[in-house]
């Protein structure tokens, strides 16, 4: 049994930290919103790098229905939430989200200030049409605040599968799913990104300049793997 005292950035309350497992990446959830420590690394830099973000239009890829993406949703009032939905057309709504393929959306240039994500990359098939249709989309001086699982022990960033153009999958190595907020089935992993990861986001969207941040905090319950969040801002005033 692990448990912390602290405050949670996600729900602002004196809270405990608490986890069963030693895999404290799932599990370490604050006792009042069950967040994770993800999700609360990515409330405190969603705060420290858009302290106004309440007033901005923000968008969130594949928001689930609970923690800081409850929260966004309900605290800003040019909030936008999406979901890759196959079978309706990209930019109508469905059950309350916008549909929207990350690597080909149907926002305006220029139309956004945030876009925001937990582990959605780690799924998508062309991570370099992502970056760069967020960049488009985003206005000068806009940011993307992120999630996903980085790889410090892979110097390169390793596709792990694809797809094909009719929406066939090819393994290239053994099959790996994540959670997926409208699929009982999971989401398929297709990449896990390594040290040049960074690297490969300045090449993807050259107008941008990348950040990782990586919290190690008791007291705000962030421990464990894989908890690092990028911020991507977009040059320009």
């Amino acid at each position: 049994m692990h448990s912390y005292p602290g405050q949670c950035p996600v729900c602002h309350r004196k809270t405990h930290f608490i986890s069963d497992s030693d895999w404290l990446r799932d599990n370490l959830r604050c006792e009042h919103c069950q967040s994770i420590p993800r999700e609360r690394a990515f409330a405190v830099c969603l705060d420290r790098y858009a302290p106004n973000w309440r007033d901005l239009a923000l968008h969130e890829c594949s928001p689930a229905d609970r923690s800081i993406s409850a929260r966004m949703r309900r605290d800003c009032e040019g909030y936008i939430g999406s979901q890759f939905f196959d079978t309706v057309p990209r930019g109508q709504m469905h059950d309350g989200f916008r549909s929207e393929d990350l690597e080909a959306m149907t926002f305006a240039d220029a139309s956004l200030d945030l876009h925001c994500h937990l582990d959605v990359l780690e799924h998508v098939n062309h991570p370099d049409r992502c970056f760069a249709e967020m960049a488009r989309t985003l206005k000068p001086g806009g940011r993307m605040i992120f999630t996903t699982p980085y790889y410090p022990e892979k110097l390169e960033t390793q596709r792990r599968a694809a797809y094909g153009p009719n929406g066939e999958r090819f393994l290239l190595f053994s099959a790996e799913f994540h959670g997926n907020p409208i699929s009982d089935e999971g989401a398929l992993v297709t990449f896990h990104y390594g040290v040049n990861f960074p690297d490969l986001i300045r090449l993807w969207a050259p107008d941008c300049v990348v950040e990782m941040v990586t919290l190690t905090n008791p007291d705000i319950g962030v421990l464990g793997s894989y908890r690092d969040v990028f911020i991507v801002t977009k040059r320009g005033v």
